[in-house]
Parts: C-alpha cells; structure tokens; sequence
C-alpha cells in the first residue's frame, strides 16, 4: 500500500511543476500590461506548443522518463492489452493467448478489477502480468488531474491490484490514451511503478475494419517492439484472434 509519507513527498514534488506550468500564464499578463503583446503571443505559443506535446503525444518524454520498447536483445514483440477486465472478453481472449502460446500484460481498471476480482486471478493463473490503468479510467481528463487527484486515481488502482492479488503487485502503469501531464510519471514513479508506452498500435478502440487494424499494427512490428490492444470493444475478439495469429507466426520466424 502507498505510505502517506511517501504521498506527500509526491504532491510536493508535483504541486512545484505544476505552479512552474503556470508561470508562462503569468508573464503572458504582465508582458501584455507592459503592451509587449508580441512577446506575450511567443510566449504563450512556445509553451502551449510543449505542453500539448508533452501531454497528448503518448511516446513523448518530455515530462518523465517512458519505458517505449523491450530491451535490446528482444526476439519477439510484447503483447499488451488494455481496459480489462471485462466479463465476456477477458475469458475469451485468455483461451485465444493460450491456444497460440502468448503471454501478454492486462492493463487492468481498478473499478472493474473490483467488479470482476475472478477474472484478475485467471489472468494471473494463465500466466500472464496485471498492471495499473488507473482506477477509473478518465480517458478524456486524466491529463487535465491536479496532482492530487492524479495521485488518488493511481494509488487506487494500485491498492486496489494489489488487494486482489497481493502476491503480484503491478510494477508497469499506463495512462488512459496515452496521455500524461507534468506530474504523471512522477506520481507513478513514487509508488514504484515504470510507466509503459508502446509502439505499435492500430488504434482499435475507435475503428472497426480489423484487417486495417492489424496491418497498421503488422508495419510497425519489431522484436523489441510493445503492441497496444484493448478490452470492451466490438471488434476485440477478432482483433486479439488476428493479432495473436500475428505474434505467434513471429516469433516461429524469429
């Protein structure tokens, strides 16, 4: 479990970045007081610019150190699977993994790692690692998090896991989409947990045509690479099928 110690050695440490965040704001209001408006407009543009990148471009480590591939060595590509579990898609894609040989990380939701505490310790029986996804997967928001807040949607998660199934404690964190603020992976990295990325993708949870899905994913594949699939979407089960299909005739190449 996260020591309050520890917590409030991380909020101290963000809530710094996050008033740094805020002075480009202020000097923009007192460059336009003084009428310099033209290096007010620089200002703000240079800082959102980096913001935006550093928050919204999942790869960037601007903000924190990412874990973005294996190590070098790697012969096949890792398979990642995200916003689990899920009642019917959990199972079905845990018989598909087997049948084909793989193992893979669930990125697992607190909130339905609660719901469905069963399907965490089937994951763990096949084989497979559990790692934090936040508790409740504010996709659209979880950049925007005070440090609070970002401290209390991770440490939950984590808490939560590690109630379940105290024997394995995640030690990998991914935020929802992607995206990570000023604080994000120093919030992770106080409770001890790397945070991972990866680097192929086919951005199933929005699209539907699965055999686009899997060819973005396919160009991008390398043996130390990270593939991202989800949970709880329409097309998840025939994505994993093809994917796994994928990754098994890999690593028979390799």
């Amino acid at each position: 479990m996260t020591s309050e110690r520890s917590r409030a050695q991380c909020l101290r440490r963000a809530n710094v970045r996050f008033v740094l965040t805020l002075l480009p704001a202020v000097l923009c209001v007192i460059l336009t007081s003084l009428g310099h408006w033209p290096w007010a407009a620089v200002v703000f543009c240079v800082t959102f610019v980096v913001i935006v990148i550093g928050t919204l471009v999942p790869r960037c480590s601007l903000f924190g150190p990412l874990v973005k591939r294996q190590p070098p060595g790697s012969k096949t590509p890792l398979l990642t699977i995200d916003d689990g579990p899920h009642p019917e898609h959990t199972p079905a894609i845990l018989d598909i993994l087997e049948r084909h040989g793989l193992k893979a990380i669930f990125f697992l939701i607190g909130d339905r790692a609660e719901k469905y505490p069963h399907l965490v310790h089937e994951i763990i029986r096949r084989g497979h690692e559990i790692a934090n996804h936040t508790q409740t997967h504010p996709a659209t928001t979880f950049w925007t998090l005070t440090p609070a807040r970002m401290w209390d949607e991770i440490a939950r998660c984590q808490d939560t896991l590690t109630r379940i199934a105290p024997e394995h404690p995640p030690r990998w964190f991914r935020p929802p989409a992607g995206h990570h603020n000023a604080f994000c992976v120093l919030t992770a990295r106080a409770m001890g947990l790397q945070t991972l990325m990866w680097t192929a993708r086919g951005f199933d949870g929005t699209l539907r045509d699965t055999d686009y899905i899997v060819s973005r994913i396919r160009r991008k594949l390398t043996p130390d690479g990270i593939v991202l699939i989800h949970e709880g979407t329409p097309v998840c089960i025939e994505v994993t099928e093809k994917v796994a299909a994928m990754l098994a005739s890999y690593a028979t190449e390799a």
